[in-house]
């Protein structure tokens, strides 16, 4: 192959040339021929060549692409001692990042080249040092955590090395974590960045060690107390969350409690003069030690500090079953919090629901109490999270039904999937309760939301909606749980980009969220044994413990042993009666801003496709008539059309988006069905616009199960500028379920096609 009229290659077969001439061909300005010729030397290996690599890496002389090839060519079958011993020792750093690279792919060196790559850890290089981390744990013969630890002092600043220094450290600490305490502690002094990248991981990765002693780790954070009073209070921080979640307890959590008391007393004796005293504090209500729950107490209450601290300290409360701060809780929820300049106000935002779930923790009846006199100042997209605390236990459950039944609180504001899981309390109570008002709950899919999915298209693109307003709907209930533009929880996906690739997706995903559940996004109800039921997502199932990611994006973790019973769902965690939260013209607007792909106020902002664009088309195949039948006549079907099939045109006689059927012959007529439940209360209709060929009519019959309700001649006589408009009053079938059939019958046989710019059910008051 060429370009233009290049001159054409040579024949050429490097199998076929000598070594030397292989060795020439590694500095070639082809790279074929520099690749080709690095493999088939690699492939004879013979003493001659690698004598001639050896002298072309080393001389220095040669181009650096040139070298870099020879340096493959002969390490990729191992370097033997007196030539890896060369390249650790050569003066460029690439050279021996080189080297220590193949020590490691080859594992088995001597104990010299061993102690030259130990040597490398504190290179002055950073792709040595690089090398010598990742080698730490495959060379033999090196102490992988001494050198890790050795990498990682000589490398303050760097980006890169630490997380590879962590990533092949944490593997070691179970089986080997005091001797890594010991290393870390007897190391001249470190960064402050360093130790606080790496250290409080270390901690937490041993508290998660059954076998790694609590002493072990107590000399960490011992150690850390004042040469590193922000990374101990990080160990502290993350020793507290495991004794608020349960996960340390009993016998180990009491080798903790003796263990830190020397490193703790003199923080908690005077918790506001040194930097981890609070912290200290924290964990030592966390385990119920009254020494520190004065300080805690009034951090929590304090509205000008950092809403952050506050929560922490509200967590240590409610871990030690600190009731009395459940009045500080009602206020902490409806008060606004102070902003200082630590606090932005996504943090300040966030507050009241971070309350909320860490009061559910808690067993106390008054928690429902104090969240429902809260509720009607709550803010609209913090309310969803009120009513999802107080389903996770019965007695508050139950208080929840009475505030909805008082009307209180809107009956909306309980959802499909909240209902099921007050129904996994096991309370009998509850249960009846929540029979009396919901009935029976489904456990699969509902089939018949393809109707309601319908319907909603075709209002949906009458009345569009307003994105500013919908905005704010979205951050109402769908920010609990998915982000859009940056905006909202990170539970399930990222809407910005999944779920819209067209408006049928949203659609269906929306309306139908469980019609396709993704394996990470499949929700898991566990029931623990003190009566709480908690939904999520699973983001932790180990033997130790299982960690859900809760509406709201809290992380709750609960100990393995603490779990009475647990079930995954084969419903998704979003709830499917979406149009049961939002008020009709609240989902409207919720649409218009879901469907732009921009936020609203970017002047580029547009629909995502198939929201307002008809792709006219006839369709002969029974299986095909639902994808037109949805855009004109949503819920109906039908089995048979005649000639052309059916159809959807972009626009006739003046209207657009229009469908046409034709009789299947001159004595069978195309039907259209649709099965509906009229409703008790208010006025219920079948709207529908018809017209004809322009030079030809049909007949119209519309039935409810055997009663013809009109039978009619569309053509140029009956309609008014093309198009014939009716009402069909169905409300004599109140309380039935009935049959509609649309039937487009040959009149004389001539042009009896049908075109239909509207067929729809309408209730109203």
């Amino acid at each position: 192959m060429r370009y233009q009229e290049t001159p054409r290659a040579p024949e050429f077969n490097l199998a076929k040339e000598t070594d030397q001439q292989l060795i020439e061909r590694l500095g070639s300005p082809n790279i074929y021929f520099r690749e080709t010729a690095q493999r088939i030397l690699v492939e004879r290996n013979s003493a001659a060549s690698r004598a001639e690599l050896e002298t072309l890496i080393l001389d220095g002389k040669s181009p650096a692409k040139t070298r870099a090839h020879a340096q493959w060519a002969l390490g990729s079958n191992g370097l033997p001692d007196a030539t890896h011993a060369k390249l650790l020792s050569h003066s460029e750093p690439s050279v021996r990042a080189f080297a220590v690279r193949v020590a490691g792919n080859q594992k088995e060196v001597s104990l010299a080249v061993a102690k030259q790559i130990a040597a490398l850890a504190t290179d002055t290089s950073p792709d040595v040092r690089l090398q010598v981390a990742i080698a730490a744990v495959r060379v033999q013969g090196l102490d992988p955590i001494a050198v890790l630890i050795a990498v990682l002092d000589a490398s303050s600043g760097d980006v890169l090395i630490p997380k590879v220094v962590w990533q092949n450290l944490h593997p070691l600490l179970p089986t080997r974590g005091a001797e890594f305490v010991k290393t870390w502690n007897a190391g001249t002094k470190r960064s402050r960045d360093l130790t606080e990248a790496i250290a409080p991981r270390a901690f937490e990765r041993l508290l998660s060690a059954p076998e790694v002693s609590a002493q072990v780790s107590v000399d960490l954070v011992a150690s850390l107390r004042d040469a590193a009073p922000v990374a101990a209070q990080q160990c502290l921080a993350r020793l507290a969350a495991r004794v608020q979640t349960g996960e340390l307890r009993d016998k180990r959590l009491e080798e903790f409690k003796q263990a830190l008391e020397p490193t703790l007393k003199p923080l908690l004796q005077s918790t506001a003069s040194h930097p981890a005293g609070l912290d200290a504090a924290l964990l030592a209500v966390s385990w119920k030690d009254p020494r520190g729950l004065t300080a805690v107490r009034q951090t929590f209450r304090t509205t000008g500090l950092d809403p952050e601290l506050r929560l922490r300290a509200l967590q240590a409360l409610v871990a030690t079953g600190d009731t009395g701060i459940l009045e500080s809780a009602g206020a902490a929820l409806t008060t606004p919090i102070v902003r200082g300049p630590r606090t932005s106000p996504e943090t300040a935002a966030a507050f009241p629901g971070q309350v909320l779930a860490a009061l559910g923790r808690l067993e106390d009846p008054k928690v429902a109490e104090v969240v429902l006199e809260a509720f009607p100042k709550l803010p609209p997209e913090i309310q969803p999270r009120a009513v999802e605390l107080l389903t996770q236990r019965a007695v508050w459950a139950k208080q929840l039904l009475v505030a909805i039944g008082d009307k209180k609180l809107p009956a909306e504001s309980l959802n499909q999937n909240q209902v099921r899981k007050l129904l996994a309390t096991r309370d009998k109570e509850l249960i009846a309760a929540v029979s009396r008002h919901w009935g029976t709950i489904r456990e699969g899919r509902n089939p018949d939301r393809d109707a309601q999915i319908a319907e909603f298209r075709a209002e949906f693109r009458r009345n569009p909606g307003d994105p500013l307003r919908g905005q704010e709907a979205f951050k109402k209930v769908c920010g609990q749980c998915h982000k859009m533009y940056g905006q909202g929880e990170e539970v399930g996906p990222d809407i910005t980009s999944n779920g819209r690739s067209s408006f049928d997706q949203l659609l269906s995903n929306v309306f139908d969220p469980s019609l396709v559940i993704g394996a990470a996004f499949q929700a898991r109800t566990i029931l623990t044994k003190s009566g709480r039921v908690v939904t999520g997502l699973v983001v932790e199932d180990t033997p130790e413990r299982v960690v859900l990611k809760l509406q709201g994006g809290k992380l709750e973790a609960i100990p393995r042993d603490e779990i009475e019973e647990e079930k995954t769902s084969e419903l998704s965690l979003m709830p499917e009666d979406l149009e049961r939260t939002l008020k009709p013209p609240e989902l409207l607007d919720l649409f218009a801003f879901i469907t732009l792909d921009r936020p609203p106020t970017d002047s580029e902002a547009k629909p995502i496709p198939g929201l307002r664009d008809t792709s006219p088309r006839d369709v002969t195949e029974p299986a095909l008539f639902g994808s037109i039948l949805v855009e004109v006549a949503p819920g109906f079907t039908t089995t048979a059309v005649g000639e052309r099939g059916l159809g959807l045109l972009r626009s006739y006689a003046g209207r657009e988006r229009v469908m046409r059927t034709h009789p299947v012959d001159e004595k069978t007529p195309c039907v259209l069905t649709r099965n509906v439940t009229v409703p008790t209360e208010g006025e219920t209709r079948l709207n529908l616009s018809v017209s004809h060929e322009r030079t030809g009519d049909w007949r119209l019959l519309v039935k409810a199960n055997d009663d013809t309700l009109v039978d009619q001649i569309i053509g140029p006589e009956s309609s008014k500028g093309g198009w014939t408009d009716l009402e069909v009053d169905l409300s004599k079938y109140a309380g039935q379920k009935v049959k509609l059939s649309l039937h487009n019958v040959a009149n004389n046989w001539s042009n009896e096609f049908a075109y239909w710019g509207r067929v729809e059910v309408v209730t109203g008051k």
